[in-house]
């Protein structure tokens, strides 16, 4: 009698137990959600949405009277989800191999892009040295090449004037290319400038296709563009 006494007893401890280790699963669950909010890396967010999703499986199994298959189902999908985003971010920032040119650009300028996304654009575009006295674009007429300078220095003419030089690691047409109008200005090769240079409609098909690089490039354009001004108010 007392031996039965006993295994009741335990029964239900390991069920009061096992009740109270499933609720704070429920509150861990909807905590990390919230928590997620906050994360601003990605590859965290989603390692926390795993964590998250395998709580509220615990709840949702050991809670209610019978397992509620449906989050269960659901939550073990969006797991899957995660483990394979994971896995894409996991390869995308994988070492690869680049030459000494690339490899330089790619820690100086392209570094907020994962390898493999820099790789990305480095294919769509070219490597050519641009002689002294090139014009590269021209005031007032269309823009088709975005143009990155490695090495050299370019003046910016406007109205046969002047205006700025642009030197090693800023982009020519960079206002054209974000706006899609015509140059408000000429650029000319000052000296032999070594450049990287992307057609405009190949290299916005392929951020069409990638998101994240495109606001990668708008950021670094945009950046160029607001410290162009800058200058030019201190100037003036």
């Amino acid at each position: 009698m007392y031996s039965i006494i006993i295994v009741i007893y335990v029964i239900v401890i390991v069920n009061e137990i096992n009740m109270n280790i499933a609720i704070l699963a429920g509150h861990l669950a909807f905590g990390l959600i919230a928590f997620s909010f906050l994360v601003k890396d990605i590859m965290y967010l989603r390692i926390l949405s795993i964590v998250a999703s395998l709580f509220s499986v615990l709840y949702n199994w050991v809670i209610p009277p019978e397992p509620m298959w449906i989050p269960i189902g659901w939550n073990f999908v969006f797991v899957a989800i995660n483990v394979w985003n994971i896995a894409i971010i996991i390869y995308e920032k994988r070492p690869v191999a680049m030459d000494e040119k690339n490899t330089e650009l790619y820690e100086t300028l392209f570094s907020a892009m994962t390898p493999v996304e820099y790789l990305k654009i480095s294919k769509v575009a070219r490597w050519v040295t641009l002689k002294s006295g090139r014009k590269i674009i021209t005031q007032g007429k269309p823009v088709k090449e975005l143009v990155l300078i490695y090495n050299g220095t370019v003046d910016v003419v406007v109205d046969g004037r002047k205006v700025a030089v642009l030197k090693d690691g800023q982009f020519v047409g960079e206002m054209s290319f974000l706006t899609e109008k015509s140059a408000t200005a000429s650029c000319i090769a000052k000296h032999d400038s070594e450049c990287l240079i992307w057609r405009q409609s190949e290299f916005k098909d392929l951020l069409k296709r990638n998101p994240s690089l495109y606001y990668s490039m708008q950021s670094l354009l945009t950046a160029q563009i607001s410290s162009n001004l800058v200058k030019k108010t201190k100037k003036s």
